[in-house]
């Protein structure tokens, strides 16, 4: 099965639906799989409105979806509620689980009751936080070894860590926050299933990740990475 390669749009739409579509345009041109979203209440979230200018809405959503469904991609898209579960469970073929809702009790068992594959971070854990999340998933989920960092230095990246993860005896892959191509291309020559990077349309736009995104050029030079390192490994 080849690896499946995920443009992390995120919030580098900056509140715009246009450019939310525009981010699908470059994942799909750039050879991704899916194009993902996160889906959140900033004073539910933070306490306070901190990110609001970065929420989209429940009808945005569904409209972003069609559109993944018109171009060709898959759309998927990060809960950080159990109502945002709830909404997107018909939308997605898979749950994308944050780093930070790990040991969310109540989000992990919404995801669980959807009967859906979970694609789980496990950035700021320790292992005894992936137990407990596996603990409260269901049998289909594949571990990504994650840094959070943002940008991640890549004397912090450890992608060593992705041959502990494997002790779960679960499909493992990779989130990268990283400013460059290099190491998601070097964990696909570790056997990942999953490869995950943010996108942004301009690495100097105001926003919390965009200086940890690459340009939809770079992105297509790192996909067509991973895919020649999967032909040459056989």
């Amino acid at each position: 099965m080849a690896i499946f390669i995920i443009a992390e749009a995120g919030v580098n739409h900056d509140g715009s639906v246009d450019k939310a579509k525009r981010l699908i345009d470059a994942a799909k041109s750039a050879g991704a799989n899916a194009c993902k979203f996160q889906l959140f209440n900033s004073r539910q979230l933070w306490g306070d409105s901190r990110i609001q200018h970065l929420e989209l809405k429940f009808e945005d959503f569904e409209l972003l979806k069609r559109y993944c469904d018109e171009v060709h991609i898959e759309f998927l898209c990060t809960p950080f509620g159990v109502a945002e579960v709830q909404f997107l469970a018909p939308l997605v073929k898979r749950m994308k689980i944050a780093s930070g809702c790990i040991a969310r009790y109540e989000l992990l068992t919404a995801v669980r009751k959807t009967q859906l594959p979970v694609i789980l971070s496990t950035g700021m854990s320790g292992l005894d936080d992936v137990r407990f999340a596996l603990k409260h998933l269901g049998p289909d989920v594949t571990l990504l070894h994650c840094t959070s960092s943002y940008p991640c230095p890549l004397n912090a990246v450890n992608l060593k860590a992705m041959d502990t993860l494997r002790m779960f005896r679960l499909p493992v892959g990779y989130s990268d926050h990283t400013a460059s191509i290099i190491v998601p291309i070097a964990a696909a020559a570790k056997g990942a299933v999953v490869i995950k990077k943010h996108l942004t349309l301009d690495r100097n736009a105001t926003g919390p990740d965009h200086k940890a995104s690459i340009n939809p050029t770079q992105f297509k030079v790192m996909v067509d990475g991973i895919r020649r390192v999967e032909f040459a490994l056989g």
